[in-house]
C-alpha cells in the first residue's frame, strides 16, 4: 500500500530543519539472535518481566536508533526477565537523504498504522511486512516501549492507554513532562503498542515516548534518559544503575491530557488558523482550521496535538486532547 504521492510531496515540502543528529550506521547489529534482522533478544535466566525496547517505527525518528545503540555498546543485560531490542522500520532508516529528511518516515505507509490482525494476515507493503516479522517477538512482551520523536519543535511526553497499571507504572517514572491518555481500541487502530497490550500477554503494558523533535541532540539523550527509567522501573538494571538527565527542561506544556479526537483534512484546502506548533489551548467554539469550512473546538482545555506541519487531504492534521491539570 503506497502512501499517496501528495503525501510523499509533502515531506519534500518541510522547511530543511537543522541536522544536528543523524543516521548512525546499524550494519553491525542486523544480525541478532532471534532470527529477525536488527532484533536482539537477552535472557537473564531470572524470573522477570519481557520488556520490549523499539526504535525507528519511524525511519527517520533518529533517537530511538541511537538508544539502542548505546545499549548494545554498552552490553546492558537484564538483572531478571529479558530485554528485546528492535530496530524497527530499518529499510526506510536506510533511504534518508540529508537534503530531504522528512522524506525516509516510511517507506510505503504509516508503520504505526499497520498493527491490525487483517493487514498482518494478508501484508501489501514493507512496513506490514516488517510488522509480520516482529509480530511474535511482541507476542511475549510484559512491556513495550516505543521510541519516537516529533516534526515540531515541542516539548517531549509520553502516550499511553487510560488503564490503572499503565498510569501506575508511569507514576513510578517521575515524568516531568506532557503525559496523553487514550482509549485503548479507539485511538489510532493499528498502533505497535496497541497490538501487542491487545493480542500479546495478558496484562501488557504499552508506552509511546515522544522524545522531542527530529535531529535534534536532545531528543536522543531524552530517548536515553526514558529507556533507561523504563528497565530501572521494571527492575532490569541495578539499585545503583546510573539515569541519566532528560534531554529537555519541563515546560508549560506539562500535565495530563486526555485524548479525544484525531482529525483528518478531508479537502486539499485544509489550512490552520495560526501556525500552531502543539500544545496549544483553546476554548470550546474557538476557531481551529478551516476545511469545508471553520472547525471549532468542540470542548473546553482543548489542546492541539502535533498539528501537522503541511495537512495533506486523507491524512491526519491534528489530534485534539483534553488538558485535565
Amino acid at each position: 500500500m503506497n502512501n499517496p504521492p501528495s503525501l510523499a510531496r509533502a515531506g519534500l515540502r518541510l522547511e530543511q530543519p537543522s541536522l544536528d543528529l543523524l543516521p548512525l550506521d546499524l550494519g553491525a547489529y542486523r544480525r541478532g539472535n532471534t532470527g529477525v534482522d536488527y532484533c536482539h533478544r537477552f535472557e537473564s535466566g531470572r524470573s522477570g518481566p519481557d520488556v520490549v525496547v523499539i526504535g525507528l517505527t519511524h525511519g527517520n525518528e533518529f533517537c530511538g536508533a541511537h538508544a539502542l545503540c548505546e545499549l548494545l555498546e554498552q552490553d546492558v543485560r537484564p538483572l531478571r526477565g529479558s530485554l528485546t531490542l528492535m530496530f524497527n522500520n530499518v529499510a526506510a532508516y536506510q533511504r534518508f537523504d540529508p537534503q530531504r529528511p522528512y522524506a525516509s518516515r516510511c517507506v510505503d505507509e504509516d508503520g504505526n498504522r499497520v498493527w491490525l490482525p487483517a493487514r498482518l494476515k494478508h501484508p501489501d507493503s514493507e512496513e506490514s511486512r516488517r510488522a509480520v516479522r516482529l509480530a511474535p517477538l511482541l507476542h511475549e512482551a510484559d512491556l513495550v516501549l516505543d521510541l519516537h520523536s516529533t516534526s515540531n519543535p515541542v516539548a517531549p511526553m509520553l502516550i499511553y492507554p487510560e488503564l490503572p497499571d499503565c498510569s501506575a507504572l508511569v507514576a513510578t517514572l517521575d515524568f516531568p513532562f506532557a503525559q496523553l491518555l487514550y482509549n485503548l481500541g479507539g485511538y489510532h487502530p493499528g498502533m505497535l503498542v496497541s497490538y501487542a497490550m491487545q493480542h500479546g500477554r495478558k496484562g501488557c503494558h504499552g508506552l509511546v515516548a515522544e522524545c522531542g523533535s527530529h535531529f535534534e541532540l536532545e531528543s536522543a539523550q531524552q530517548a536515553h534518559a526514558i529507556t533507561r527509567r523504563v528497565l530501572y522501573r521494571a527492575g532490569l538494571l541495578q539499585q545503583d544503575a546510573l539515569i541519566p538527565p532528560w534531554g529537555y527542561e519541563p515546560n508549560h506544556s506539562a500535565g495530563h491530557y486526555r485524548i479525544r479526537q484525531v482529525i483528518e483534512a478531508r479537502t486539499e484546502h485544509f489550512s490552520f488558523s495560526q501556525p500552531y506548533r502543539g500544545f496549544e489551548r483553546i476554548a470550546r467554539g474557538d476557531v481551529y482550521a478551516q476545511d469545508r469550512g471553520p472547525l471549532t473546538a468542540p470542548f473546553d482545555n482543548c489542546t492541539l496535538i502535533m498539528p501537522a506541519r503541511i495537512p495533506v487531504c486523507g491524512a491526519e492534521a491534528v489530534t485534539l486532547a483534553e488538558f485535565l491539570g
